[in-house]
């Protein structure tokens, strides 16, 4: 586990897809310990339960449904929370605790908020928390992924996807204050980026632009 700030911390990279660089993230917030996105390597679980063990594993979308994901929760002991539009995509004896239905925000007492951002596919969700040490995260799932360094968007149609859909969501996701982008996938070279407000807005118009033109 790397720690990146004094509540965060980055679960050890994976492989997904055979080509996609994964990262799993553990947020500690005054009221709850957070796992966001999905890990397959069992021996991390052990160690997040000797760091307080995790209350909730949100699913950023489909992408991360794995077999994998019921043996996680029962070492764990946490609860499953995805967005509703996912449920279609569970098969067998996993399915989600919790499904977060309608357009959101999902926010808790502690600031930790959840956002139905669909576009990449119809069930994606991004995270925003503002934490306590004064910087701003937005994990973005897939949303926002990393390609070789620079930031891209992609739309899965077969999934629900839809290139509308994800220009109104970056245009909400730009009207937030984000100091972090936390992706949960890259090609190559992974990093979380630090942003400057002008830096975001400039990013999102990118990502905006590209897809219109």
């Amino acid at each position: 586990m790397k720690k990146i700030y004094d509540d965060l911390w980055q679960v050890p990279l994976e492989k997904r897809f055979t080509t996609l660089l994964s990262h799993a993230y553990f947020l500690k917030t005054p009221d709850r310990n957070v796992l966001i996105s999905h890990f397959e390597n069992q021996d991390i679980a052990h160690q997040l339960r000797e760091m307080g063990g995790v209350d909730e594993q949100y699913l950023t979308h489909n992408h991360e449904i794995s077999e994998s994901l019921g043996e996680l929760r029962f070492v764990l002991g946490s609860k499953l929370i995805g967005h509703e539009n996912i449920a279609k995509f569970f098969s067998g004896d996993v399915a989600p605790d919790r499904l977060l239905e309608g357009t959101g925000p999902f926010a808790g007492n502690d600031g930790f908020q959840a956002l139905y951002t669909p576009g990449h596919t119809d069930n994606n969700l991004c995270f925003y928390y503002a934490s306590p040490t004064g910087k701003n995260y937005l994990f973005t799932g897939d949303t926002i992924y990393l390609d070789n360094g620079r930031f891209k968007t992609l739309v899965m149609t077969s999934d629900g996807g839809n290139r509308q859909e994800l220009v109104a969501t970056l245009r909400r996701l730009r009207e937030l204050p984000v100091d972090v982008i936390l992706c949960s996938v890259a090609m190559g070279h992974y990093e979380i980026v630090e942003v400057t407000q002008s830096e975001w807005h400039d990013l999102i118009d990118e990502k905006i632009w590209e897809i219109l033109d």
